[in-house]
């Protein structure tokens, strides 16, 4: 018996190129390249947590797309969800940013596939002092969520 193939994960992967189509990261490379290792680095199987992995930054760096429209084009709550909890608001403090992401668990798990993915050093053209304060702060980052995903799994081993 052959696996169905997953058309709602493809059709996040097609949105996310549509979305990031024409745009390049601080080395120089599609960006689109980011969001699909995101996907690729994700400590989960389940579609919804890898649909929220590649359309991670949709929201947030493509004007033309909003919570609504993927809503209408079929995305599920839970993904909807997700991206709202990982899409940073304008003008937001970075730790209450960080501390909605921490209330889903979907947001987390996709966040540290970020925070790593952001921290490879390697994607820069030159390595500078912001660049290394930056990745400080997300191995903090990182930590912390780390910290408080540990905490929900073993919540839920004593269930």
């Amino acid at each position: 018996m052959s696996k169905q193939p997953d058309i709602f994960l493809e059709f996040a992967i097609k949105v996310a190129v549509e979305a990031h189509s024409g745009q390049f990261d601080r080395g120089g490379t599609p960006y689109i390249l980011h969001p699909l290792a995101v996907m690729q680095m994700v400590d989960s199987n389940e579609s919804e947590v890898r649909q929220i992995a590649v359309m991670h930054d949709v929201i947030e760096d493509c004007k033309d797309f909003t919570y609504k429209k993927l809503k209408d084009i079929g995305f599920s709550d839970r993904v909807i969800e997700g991206l709202r909890c990982l899409t940073k608001v304008p003008g937001e403090d970075y730790d209450d940013y960080l501390e909605r992401v921490s209330n889903n668990r979907d947001a987390i798990l996709v966040k540290l596939s970020d925070l790593r993915h952001n921290s490879d050093i390697r994607r820069l053209k030159g390595v500078s002092e912001k660049d290394i304060a930056r990745t400080a702060k997300y191995f903090e980052s990182y930590l912390k969520l780390k910290s408080i995903l540990d905490k929900m799994n073993n919540l839920e081993r004593k269930i």
